[in-house]
């Protein structure tokens, strides 16, 4: 079983495009950028990789817990993603489970993502001390996410986005989630970047969440080379997680390591 790490430490293409462009603003934009990347072939291969599963990429995060937010306050946002699996019935299509937990309140979701684009590298990842890599191939996934909470539940509401993934493949021709440059500071991957919209008032929020980091999290992150919250927003959620990975603090640990989605 692999070691669990408290902290984020280092050790058919038109449809797409429809999907895309009813995206939140910042979601939108966000695809734009990852999509500019000069790091990435531009060869749109989301058809050739149609009837392969992204899905075990999304669920391999046990040993790394997941940082987000919710609203302007940078509010802390725990989600746990329990099951992705592909639609058989649409290739490129993943149901899609798991929980949400802000503040006190635990709610369950059940949703969809739809692979937008697949793009590979130009170059393979780069190993510590430039040790042989695994990987044969490398690459982008990104998606569409839409996650609902339920819809009689006070303060329920429905998560939307865009996420991307960066993924190898090893010799075996499996696709794997790519921690390879974990060791380089400012690593991150499974990145979500979106909305969360109440049900209730219509109201709408900034929500971004992702493994090692958050992607554009303002002045909430002011670590160099791993997450640290700014002292400014600890009293909105992150106090717990200040002391268990900055003050080795044993009860911060234990409630941070703490199974709160079972």
């Amino acid at each position: 079983m692999p070691t669990v790490l408290l902290c984020p430490v280092k050790t058919a293409l038109a449809i797409g495009l429809l999907g895309a462009a009813a995206l939140p603003a910042e979601s939108e934009r966000y695809r734009q950028q990852l999509l500019a990347d000069e790091a990435l072939k531009t060869t749109e291969l989301r058809a050739q990789y149609a009837a392969r599963s992204f899905g075990p990429l999304w669920v391999a995060t046990e040993p790394v817990p997941v940082v987000g937010f919710i609203g302007d306050n940078y509010q802390r946002l725990h989600l746990k993603l329990l099951t992705v699996r592909p639609d058989p019935q649409q290739p490129g299509r993943y149901l899609v489970t798991g929980k949400s937990k802000v503040r006190t309140t635990i709610m369950a979701f059940t949703g969809t993502f739809r692979v937008l684009h697949v793009r590979e590298s130009q170059q393979l990842p780069r190993l510590l001390d430039d040790a042989p890599s695994p990987a044969v191939k490398a690459g982008l996934v990104l998606a569409e996410y839409e996650l609902r909470e339920p819809a009689g539940q006070p303060g329920a509401g429905v998560f939307r986005g865009v996420l991307h993934s960066r993924w190898y493949q090893d010799q075996a021709g499996r696709l794997r989630y790519d921690d390879l440059t974990s060791y380089a500071d400012g690593f991150a991957n499974n990145q979500f970047v979106g909305t969360w919209q109440s049900y209730k008032t219509g109201a709408v929020k900034r929500c971004n969440w992702g493994d090692y980091r958050i992607a554009n999290s303002g002045d909430l992150d002011i670590g160099a080379g791993e997450f640290s919250p700014a002292e400014k927003y600890l009293a909105n959620g992150w106090a717990v997680y200040q002391r268990a990975c900055f003050n080795n603090d044993k009860e911060a640990r234990q409630q941070e390591l703490a199974a709160w989605w079972k």
